[in-house]
């Protein structure tokens, strides 16, 4: 078997899959479409997935698929503005 291209998912895209199915058409594109080493993608996106809030990420992706962007430094900032405004209180200045 020798030469033999592997069909099995990789380690990392089983692991997105199960925790967020709801991604598998993002995971499936990413590594088609990003500029990475799709093994090198996906285990960044799986570390996403486990240092972020879900609803954050689950959004931010939803986004990202929207736009075709698979920028994974690019997805995270996505994110990270969403966790800003969702889970810090941020207070306007007070017009006088």
């Amino acid at each position: 078997m020798d030469g033999v291209k592997r069909q099995d998912p990789h380690t990392e895209e089983q692991a997105l899959i199960e925790a967020a199915p709801e991604i598998a058409a993002y995971v499936s594109a990413l590594k088609q479409k990003s500029r990475k080493v799709p093994t090198l993608a996906l285990r960044q996106l799986l570390r996403l997935l486990r240092e972020y809030p879900r609803e954050p990420f689950l959004a931010a992706v939803a986004e990202a698929a929207r736009y075709g962007l698979y920028d994974l430094d690019r997805l995270e900032r996505m994110i990270l503005r969403r966790v800003a405004r969702d889970y810090f209180l941020i207070r306007e200045k007070e017009n006088d």
